[in-house]
């Protein structure tokens, strides 16, 4: 439907990529979650109020957790970083995300 894509850096490569909303205030803004073998990025599809591009760094993120949208839906996946931030999405295939970002956060504390 949209075509959406993110610059990649160095030797960067894309190995999952899905539709996704990221809450910005309020609004759910549409877009798609990337996961590469570098970083987690968001970016929104050109039709939302709230453009934007999100990048989180694996040695930045201290945890991801699920949550419910709407306190039922289980679709939600939330990035906690070390400086405090709290970055929620909704996806499908949450567990396969989840625990592909946990191996790389992994990877990212080892150097």
């Amino acid at each position: 439907m949209f075509n959406v894509q993110i610059d990649l850096v160095d030797n960067e490569k894309i190995e999952f990529a899905i539709g996704s909303n990221h809450f910005k205030g309020i609004e759910g803004v549409g877009g798609k979650l990337f996961v590469t073998n570098k970083r987690v990025v968001f970016k929104s599809h050109s039709i939302n109020v709230q453009n934007h591009e999100l990048v989180i760094e694996y040695f930045d993120i201290q945890s991801v957790q699920f949550y419910n949208t709407l306190g039922i839906i289980p679709n939600g996946l939330m990035i906690l970083t070390k400086s405090g931030r709290k970055e929620k999405f909704v996806v499908w295939k949450r567990n396969t995300i989840k625990n592909l970002i946990e191996e790389k956060i992994k990877g990212a504390n080892k150097t």
